[in-house]
């Protein structure tokens, strides 16, 4: 049976038995490496991490993430990280802001480039997109997974069982 990995944020990091990431357990070993609040640049590093465990008849799911989300060093403290569910958080811009997180507010006010953070964000999503037998999932952008976040929202995933059911027969279709 083929491995089924796993790399994203937290629509992707549910072990939760209705999860779309645990329905597809039927269709291989599920190794899930996705992580609540990971930056698209913390997505990349962990696949390049793992890569050399990947084989030609693996599958690979990349969930993307929001440009917005912004990569910060394992050491750095964010309220966010004070979650047991989020131990590696990265910076969401929206978050930051909302949170009043005050050291990063000013830093970003002042370094904040739309196109400059697009750009890579697109450099990151082009390279994974090159990776073998892969899957790309984005929940931020207009899609099935979008639709399904915002008509089923819930606690598994940011999905109800109904959204974490469409995700995987969207999944499913693409398989080989």
């Amino acid at each position: 049976m083929n491995k089924i990995w796993i790399f994203g944020d937290s629509f992707a990091s549910s072990k939760h038995s209705y999860a779309w990431t645990s329905l597809l357990a039927d269709r291989g070993t599920v190794i899930n490496q996705a992580s609540n609040g990971s930056s698209e640049y913390r997505i990349w590093k962990k696949y390049h991490a793992n890569k050399q465990l990947i084989t030609d008849n693996d599958i690979v799911i990349f969930c993307h993430t929001s440009p917005s989300r912004i990569f910060l060093k394992d050491n750095s403290s964010l309220l966010s990280r004070m979650l047991p569910s989020h131990p590696l958080c990265d910076l969401i811009v929206n978050d930051i802001f909302a949170k009043q997180e005050n050291r990063f507010i000013k830093i970003l006010k002042e370094i904040w480039d739309d196109e400059y953070f697009q750009d890579t964000f697109d450099m990151l999503v082009s390279n994974l997109k090159s990776v073998p037998n892969s899957i790309h999932l984005n929940f931020f952008e207009a899609g099935v997974c979008n639709t399904a976040w915002k008509d089923f929202p819930g606690e598994i995933n940011h999905l109800n069982i109904t959204g974490n059911q469409l995700v995987f027969q969207h999944i499913v279709k693409q398989l080989p």
